[in-house]
């Protein structure tokens, strides 16, 4: 506006035949950005239209791309004052801070897609390093789990795998220490015995040689048969077969075929119904080795009890025994470990063992105590329960 003041001011005074205009315009041009310029009317061709407005109102506003140009007509001398500016059209402007705004719009826009894929970027290269790390040999190596990653189920399913891994690996080493410590004995008795026979020649003698050869080869078959037993508690190799259990009538169902030469058995069962949810055949297995640790340990008596504590059904079996230390109780329950006691009795330590790796996928937690009333040892087996409401009928 300023400027259309001004360069009207300057085309009157321009407008004036008497005026050397030339040393006006020079010193306007060195001292302003606007540059002035005259040249003769005809000289300027416009469209009709323009023409027509030009010659009625005298001035005259241009915009290319170069910017605006002001256009004032002089009628006394018969030429055009132009007045060339930096200023940009309107829409140009507008165009030129759209494109500013559309900018920092996409530029925000990554910005906050690297804000919210920068954790998922992170957890994935933790998820690399440890998996490199992993394969490199450290079995140690473990993903630590946030409910808040975008990959938790990824981390909480490798976390799995490297657990099971692990334990493979440990499994083969103690089947490896086991058979490689445990098949010498029987395996050095078997070449003295053949070794006996071959220099022997009183029938007597052959046939108790073969009767210690054939108690070896009973020893030998029997480690195998344990091994292949534990192997098989593979969980990725067993679809157990879930069913709803009321444990006071299926233990008194599965305790009335228990006989011994040497054991008296007493069943405490608990005064309600105990509901719960597994499979009777390792359900069974479990119990069959609780039974076999307490007849093996025990002097004379052994006693099953089951009790309801918050929620949680305790099997116990206990026996009256020497019992078993704390520290040694964290032992026993590895494979093929076998307690102070059992030094002398038969058995490779795979009993407990057994009742743990079951108890690992069945959900039924294995504990060692002092037993109260028989002195020994008490083997608790935990499992959780069932609303008995919910399921009125069960398998007994």
């Amino acid at each position: 506006m300023a400027l259309k003041i001004a360069g009207t001011s300057l085309s009157r005074t321009l407008d004036d035949p008497k005026l050397d205009s030339q040393p006006l315009i020079k010193g306007w041009n060195r001292s302003n950005d606007e540059q002035l310029s005259l040249i003769n009317e005809t000289s300027f061709p416009l469209p009709p239209s323009l023409k027509l407005q030009f010659e009625s109102q005298g001035f005259l506003v241009l915009e290319s791309d170069e910017g605006v140009s002001l256009h004032y007509r002089l009628p006394n001398i018969g030429k055009v004052l132009n007045i060339k500016t930096h200023l940009l059209p309107l829409e140009d402007q507008s165009l030129a801070l759209n494109r500013i705004y559309t900018t920092l719009f996409y530029v925000g826009i990554v910005i906050i897609l690297l804000l919210w894929v920068s954790p998922l970027i992170r957890q994935l290269l933790n998820l690399s390093k440890v998996t490199k790390s992993f394969g490199m040999g450290d079995l140690q190596q473990r993903i630590q789990v946030n409910r808040s990653s975008y990959i938790a189920e990824i981390e909480t399913e490798f976390n799995r795998m490297a657990d099971r891994i692990s334990q493979l690996v440990d499994d083969n080493k103690l089947l490896s220490r086991a058979v490689s410590h445990d098949l010498k004995t029987p395996i050095a008795r078997l070449r003295f015995g053949i070794e006996a026979l071959e220099e022997t020649d009183s029938e007597t003698l052959k046939l108790k040689y073969f009767t210690r050869i054939n108690r070896d080869l009973d020893t030998m078959e029997e480690l195998v048969s344990t091994l292949l037993s534990y192997a098989r508690l593979d969980q990725a190799n067993i679809e157990p077969n879930l069913e709803v259990i009321e444990l006071n009538s299926w233990l008194e169902d599965k305790l009335s075929t228990y006989s011994s030469a040497t054991h008296q058995l007493e069943f405490k069962p608990n005064s309600q119904p105990i509901i719960v949810q597994s499979d009777p055949k390792y359900l069974s297995m479990q119990l069959g080795n609780l039974l076999s640790n307490a007849e093996r340990f025990g002097v004379s008596q052994i006693a099953v009890q089951l009790e309801l504590k918050d929620g949680i059904a305790e099997l116990s079996v206990s026996d009256d025994g020497k019992g078993i230390d704390e520290e040694e109780a964290k032992q026993v329950i590895k494979p093929f470990v076998r307690g102070l006691q059992s030094r002398d009795n038969a058995g490779h330590g795979m009993g407990l063992a057994i009742v743990m790796r079951i108890g690992a996928w069945m959900g039924s937690k294995l504990s060692i105590h002092r037993s109260q009333n028989l002195g020994g040892a008490c083997m608790r087996l935990s499992l959780p329960t069932l609303d008995k409401e919910k399921h009125p009928t069960v398998n007994k």
